[in-house]
C-alpha cells in the first residue's frame, strides 16, 4: 500500500524534471534560431545602407561557422546527405537543438524511446553551440556594437534586437556547458541562475572592452589577444601536464599539451576549459581547477579594465556621452562577474 504513493510521487518528480528540461531546451532552441536570423537581417541593413565593409566582415562570420558545422558533422560520422543538408548552413546548431527538444517533449508525454545515440546527440549539440557562439555570436556582437558606436545613420530596430540576442545566446551556451559537462555539473537551479548572471556580466564586459578597444586601436587587438593566448597556454600546459596525464588513465602527457592549444579559439572568451573535464575523483585535478579559475578571471579583469581605460583616455570618442558610462560598466561588471563565478565554483565544489 505504501509503494503506490511513492511510485506516484516518483513519476510526478520525473515528469516535473522532464517539463523543466523541455522548457529550457525550448528556450535554447528559440535562441539558436533567433541568433542567426537577427544577424542576417542586420547584415541586410548594412548592405542597404551601403556599409560594405561591415557587411562583408559580418557575412564572413556567417559562412565561417557553416564550414565548422560541416567539419563537425563529418567528425560525428553523420551520413553524407545529412552532413551536406544540415551541416553547411547557419541553422545547424538550431536544428540539432530542435531534435533534442522534440525528444524531451516526447518524454513529457511518457513516450520515452531514448537510445544510445541520445548521448552522442547531446555532445554534438554542445559542440555545435560552442562553435556557433564563438565563431558567429561573439564576432557579430562586436561588429554590430562597433557599428552602433560609430555610424551616423539612425539605429535600426533589428540592430537593437540582434545585440541582446547574440549576448544571451553566448551566455546560455557557456552556462549550459558548465552545468552539464563542466566543473559545475551537479549544481541546482538557483546555482545555474547565479552562473548565468555571472556569465552575463563577464561576457558583456569582455565584448564591450574588446569592441571599444578596436574602435581606437584597430588591429592592435590581435596583439592583446595573442599575448593573452600565449600566457594562458604556458600556464595551462604546465598545470595540465601535472594533472591530466594521471587523471585520464592510459593517456600520455601529449593530451595535456595539445588540449590547451586546441582550445585557443575559445581562449579570448573563457580560458579555463582545458581542465573542466578532468576526472572528479582526482584531488589534485580539483585543486588545479581552483587555481586556474581565479587566475584566468583576474587576468580577464585586468585586460578588460586596461582596454576600456585606454579607450576612455585616448580615443577620439572619449568625449562622447557614452564613454564614461561604458568605462564604469565594463570595469564594475568585470569585477562583479569574476567574483561571482569564482565564488560559485568554490561553493559548489568545496
Amino acid at each position: 500500500m505504501t509503494c503506490c504513493p511513492r511510485l506516484e510521487k516518483r513519476k510526478r518528480d520525473i515528469l516535473a524534471r522532464s517539463y523543466c528540461t523541455f522548457i529550457l531546451g525550448l528556450f535554447a532552441t528559440i535562441l539558436s534560431f533567433a541568433d542567426p536570423i537577427t544577424d542576417i537581417l542586420t547584415l541586410v541593413e548594412f548592405y542597404r545602407e551601403d556599409h560594405k565593409t561591415w557587411f562583408t566582415v559580418g557575412l564572413a562570420f556567417v559562412v565561417l561557422p557553416c564550414v565548422a558545422f560541416l567539419m563537425l558533422m563529418s567528425w560525428h560520422h553523420r551520413s553524407v546527405k545529412e552532413t551536406l543538408l544540415c551541416g553547411f548552413n547557419p541553422f545547424s546548431a538550431a536544428w540539432i537543438r530542435l531534435k533534442i527538444c522534440w525528444k524531451n517533449f516526447k518524454k513529457c508525454c511518457w513516450d520515452d524511446n531514448s537510445n544510445d545515440d541520445d548521448e552522442g546527440l547531446n555532445d554534438h549539440s554542445f559542440a555545435a553551440r560552442l562553435v556557433e557562439v564563438v565563431l558567429e555570436s561573439a564576432p557579430q556582437f562586436i561588429i554590430q556594437l562597433y557599428a552602433l558606436s560609430v555610424q551616423q545613420e539612425q539605429v535600426e530596430i533589428i540592430q537593437m534586437i540582434s545585440l541582446p540576442v547574440s549576448l544571451l545566446s553566448l551566455t546560455w551556451a557557456f552556462t549550459a556547458f558548465d552545468s552539464d559537462f563542466g566543473i559545475l555539473e551537479h549544481c541546482n537551479v538557483k546555482q545555474k541562475v547565479v552562473l548565468f548572471v555571472s556569465y552575463l556580466f563577464v561576457l558583456s564586459s569582455r565584448l564591450f572592452a574588446v569592441t571599444f578597444f578596436i574602435i581606437t586601436y584597430k588591429w592592435l587587438i590581435i596583439t592583446v589577444l595573442v599575448i593573452h593566448y600565449v600566457l594562458i597556454l604556458i600556464v595551462d600546459t604546465i598545470w595540465s601536464c601535472r594533472v591530466t596525464a594521471r587523471a585520464f588513465e592510459g593517456c600520455s602527457s601529449y593530451y595535456a599539451v595539445i588540449t590547451p592549444a586546441l582550445l585557443c579559439w575559445l581562449n579570448w572568451l573563457r580560458d579555463d576549459l582545458s581542465l573542466t573535464r578532468v576526472n572528479e575523483g582526482e584531488e589534485e585535478a580539483r585543486h588545479a581547477n581552483q587555481r586556474m579559475l581565479p587566475f584566468s578571471n583576474i587576468l580577464f579583469v585586468i585586460e578588460n579594465c586596461t582596454m576600456i581605460i585606454l579607450f576612455y583616455r585616448f580615443s577620439p570618442f572619449s568625449n562622447s556621452w557614452y564613454s564614461l558610462p561604458v568605462t564604469v560598466c565594463v570595469c564594475s561588471f568585470s569585477v562583479i562577474g569574476a567574483v561571482a563565478r569564482v565564488a560559485l565554483v568554490y561553493f559548489v565544489t568545496k
